[in-house]
């Protein structure tokens, strides 16, 4: 494990990176001084003010933990699953357009989207779509999203083992 805060030039370059992504418009448009990195294995996990993002594969997504991602969280599109396909995906299935009752925003190919049971709207999973948000409305049935972070997954587990050292 590395961690360690970003010189002026890295949180630059990191910041110029996430401008690019329409959801952390809230994130990027207030002055950041100060950006803490820690990397374990082939995840790296940002804490910019009180926002804890995670980048693996080179794609960036926000934690489940509301604590850390409350107003990012709600900028992203969603999808919202039938409470039979919760269990499911909170073991990390994919998501599968059988179980989406709704769908709210738009997205393209490759685009993070947060997944929402349909009784309570709270977030269960991240995934990153294979289709798009027109396409999948047209589908019946397949794959609409590879779950990339759910709750109590090894993410989830390794946010709480960081706790103390995030806190700062």
């Amino acid at each position: 494990m590395k961690a360690n805060y970003l010189s002026k030039t890295e949180t630059s370059k990191l910041l110029e990176k996430l401008t690019e992504i329409p959801w952390l418009s809230p994130l990027t448009v207030r002055k950041i001084k100060s950006v803490f990195k820690v990397e374990i294995e082939d995840i790296v996990i940002y804490k910019i003010d009180n926002v804890i993002l995670f980048e693996k594969s080179r794609l960036i997504f926000p934690t489940l933990m509301e604590k850390y991602s409350a107003n990012i969280i709600d900028s992203i599109p969603y999808v919202v699953v039938d409470m039979g396909a919760v269990p499911h995906i909170v073991n990390g299935a994919d998501i599968m357009r059988p179980g989406i009752k709704e769908v709210v925003g738009r997205f393209t190919k490759d685009d993070i989207v947060v997944v929402r049971d349909e009784k309570n709207k709270k977030p269960i999973a991240i995934g990153k779509t294979l289709v798009d948000s027109e396409t999948l409305k047209s589908m019946s049935k397949g794959k609409v999203a590879e779950n990339i972070h759910y709750i109590d997954d090894k993410l989830w587990k390794l946010m709480h083992q960081l706790k103390d050292l995030l806190e700062r």
